[in-house]
């Protein structure tokens, strides 16, 4: 908001505008609010940098332009659809009196077009009323065929329906001189410019008392055509508040109320979404929340510095114009009706998805409402499908659940068996369904921007791509008379990337693979089923060779005197990079996760479940691994790195958090493993100070220090028992 308080003045507001067309009326108000004290900047934003710059010419004055779109509702002999949890579509949902005795009381109908066939008989025909979408004229005319396939990639489903060419693209017809995007009789792409905002907005109009949908718009923004060849987002330092976190994960808080992934990584970014949702719930605000863009424009910004290091074969228009046909499909399903599915992503391997053909004819996601990554698998080979090219088996299912026509229906009863029939089928490879409330938590195939039915090995794959264009930046940046920012941003994001990757991968350990099937659905995997011990092992694995390992993360010392950032910045602090606090405290997060209080639950969980199946994933074995990882250079009579000593000094600290943790703050075995370990450790350093060969002075002290952290703390409880 402007901040500060403002009041409406009556005199000065009224009617801008009144625009009536055939199907709904614009109604345009100019509103004017004064304050004499002016703006007052909200502290929470300030303190997290996000205030921004007012906008206002006088602060003291805030006019406010607020559009009304009003509808008649007409009778059609729509009939609403009722919505099944296997399948994701936006619902109008309503107490139903009708429902009273039931477990659940709620009637949900989905949000979807009234598509009718011509001729009903016919095994193809052409809709009555076919969902047209109109160019705007605001569209660059070399995106425009783009963004124009990217829509008509889903008649591919309608067609599976019997509908010919249910889908239409059109430009503004000729013969509307007074066109207006307002207009509800058209559904608009428009291209946006704002000054540094990338991303795409899908609206949707529907009625609420059927659901059924009355108009549709995208709007993209121009700055993603720039931003997805061009590195602009740079890894910050976490703020201090982030080190109260990470050791609050060791030990079990009732007021944590999100996942550990989240609290450690994105805890700013989700405390201001869950703060929007409140003030839209305040003012009644119902809107599609989707952040594919601006995320997918970040990695495919990195993934074509990462082809160009591999050879990249395809043009820097044609990358472009592949993402903006991917992220359109994206929005299209978005206003045909879906939600987001989270877990499509995982429907092919690892291999399957360095087959061009295959993923051109299947696509390379079993949805385009997934947060499909860049495919690495292209861009390793500088050319291929980079972006999923046409929509995936849930898409052609969902839309069959949606959109099938069964004839003779007069209430949405009448429909149940015919679409239970259809629904049956989830258990099927590439139907699963997860979305947006059971995203990035303990099941670790439901994840934003992860790709493959073995992310794991999927994981490695990005992590060889991050470390290839690392050795790019490295050897072919910067050019003669250039600055070394752009090949710091490279650095700074292929260290990102690997990071980023490694949290996906330890989302695996403890993890459980969740499904929505009801019992007789067809090849129904279990609802709640541990994730395979080798897949954990192999997990670990990955996240301690890349990213703990004593050999991580290295950059030679011409790189880190060399990491200045761009000096057309007004802040001079940005120009020099606090490598050494930036990638420990990395470290420190994904130890944090690894070694939390949640993933030990779980893995505690996962064994009593298991019991007594042979080479199940246990507490004993995953302390063991993660701390061989980090404690690898004691005995080995040599110079620990700085960067180590953070890391190692970190984990003592979890492990003495969780050694004292008191009842119900934590697992009693993960308590007893902890204190078990740091008894072993403290043999450890006690050792290696006896054999100080080799070892330079801060190692020494770094020993002795840590030597007499442990001794307080077992000596600590010695007393106290």
């Amino acid at each position: 908001g402007a901040g500060g308080q403002y009041v409406l003045d009556h005199d000065k507001s009224g009617v801008d505008s009144a625009n009536g067309f055939p199907d709904n009326t614009i109604i345009r108000m100019g509103l004017y609010f004064w304050s004499p004290r002016g703006a007052q900047p909200n502290p929470l934003l300030q303190l997290l940098g996000l205030a921004g710059e007012s906008q206002l010419e006088d602060s003291r004055s805030l006019p406010l332009k607020v559009t009304y779109n009003l509808w008649m509702r007409k009778e059609d002999g729509y009939v609403p659809r009722i919505a099944d949890p296997r399948i994701g579509y936006f619902t109008e949902d309503f107490y139903s009196l009708a429902r009273f005795l039931n477990d659940d009381r709620t009637q949900r109908y989905i949000d979807r077009w009234n598509l009718k066939k011509k001729d009903p008989m016919a095994a193809l025909s052409e809709p009555v009323k076919p969902i047209v979408w109109t160019l705007d004229p605001s569209i660059p005319k070399q995106y425009r065929g783009a963004i124009r396939d990217g829509i008509l990639r889903w008649n591919k489903a309608f067609e599976a329906l019997g509908y010919k060419n249910a889908i239409q693209v059109q430009d503004v017809p000729a013969g509307d001189k007074d066109y207006d995007h307002a207009d509800g009789r058209y559904n608009v792409v428009r291209w946006a410019m704002t000054p540094s905002a990338g991303y795409a907005v899908t609206n949707i109009r529907t009625d609420p008392f059927s659901g059924e949908i009355l108009n549709a718009s995208i709007t993209v923004d121009a700055n993603m055509a720039y931003y997805i060849v061009q590195e602009h987002q740079k890894i910050s330092t976490p703020e201090s508040s982030a080190l109260t976190r990470e050791m609050n994960v060791f030990t079990r808080d009732p007021k944590r109320d999100m996942p550990v992934d989240t609290y450690l990584w994105d805890y700013d970014r989700e405390m201001l979404r869950r703060q929007a949702q409140q003030i839209a719930g305040k003012h009644g605000l119902n809107r599609i929340e989707c952040d594919y863009e601006e995320g997918l424009a970040g990695d495919a910004a990195f993934a074509y510095t990462a082809a160009m290091a591999s050879g990249m074969k395809v043009s820097k228009d044609d990358y472009v114009k592949s993402y903006l046909s991917a992220v359109v499909c994206h929005e299209c399903g978005h206003c045909l009706g879906l939600r987001h599915n989270f877990i499509a992503s995982t429907y092919l391997s690892t291999a399957q998805l360095a087959n061009d053909t295959y993923t051109s004819q299947h696509g390379s996601s079993g949805s385009v409402m997934d947060y499909n990554p860049v495919n690495i698998q292209a861009v390793l080979r500088g050319a291929g499908n980079f972006y999923t090219p046409t929509i995936g088996p849930y898409d052609i299912w969902a839309i069959q659940y949606g959109y099938t026509a069964f004839g003779g229906i007069k209430e949405p009863e009448d429909e149940i068996s015919k679409l239970m029939q259809i629904a049956s089928r989830s258990g099927e490879p590439g139907l699963a369904y997860m979305t947006d409330e059971n995203a990035d938590d303990w099941d670790p195939y439901v994840v934003r921007f992860d790709y493959a039915k073995d992310p794991v090995t999927y994981g490695a794959k990005e992590m060889q791509a991050a470390h290839r264009a690392l050795h790019y930046a490295l050897t072919n940046l910067p050019l003669p008379g250039e600055s070394y920012s752009k090949r710091t941003e490279v650095l700074l994001r292929a260290i990102s990337a690997v990071f980023q990757e490694g949290r996906f991968a330890a989302r695996f350990v403890g993890g459980v693979a969740s499904s929505r099937s009801f019992k007789g659905d067809a090849d129904a995997p279990a609802t709640l089923e541990p994730v395979d011990a080798s897949v954990q092992r192999a997990a670990v694995q990955l996240v301690a060779k890349n990213c703990l390992a004593a050999n991580a993360l290295q950059l030679p010392e011409s790189a880190m005197v060399n990491l200045s950032q761009d000096m057309n910045q007004d802040r001079t602090a940005d120009w020099n990079a606090p490598m050494r606090e930036l990638i420990s405290m990395q470290q420190s997060m994904l130890y944090a996760m690894l070694m939390s209080a949640d993933t030990t639950d779980r893995i505690a969980e996962n064994s009593f479940k298991l019991e007594g199946q042979k080479g199940a994933y246990s507490l004993s074995e995953h302390f063991g691994a993660i701390c061989a990882a980090v404690f690898s250079e004691l005995g080995e009579n040599k110079p620990i790195s700085a960067l180590r000593r953070d890391l190692q000094h970190f984990a003592v600290s979890g492990l003495i958090t969780q050694a004292g943790s008191t009842q119900g703050q934590l697992n009693t075995d993960t308590r007893m493993i902890a204190n078990d370990t740091l008894k072993r450790l403290r043999v450890r350093y006690a050792e290696q100070l006896q054999h100080p060969q080799g070892l330079d002075d801060m190692t020494k002290l770094y020993l002795r220090d840590t030597l007499d952290t442990i001794d307080r703390f077992l000596n600590r409880t010695a007393v106290a028992k």
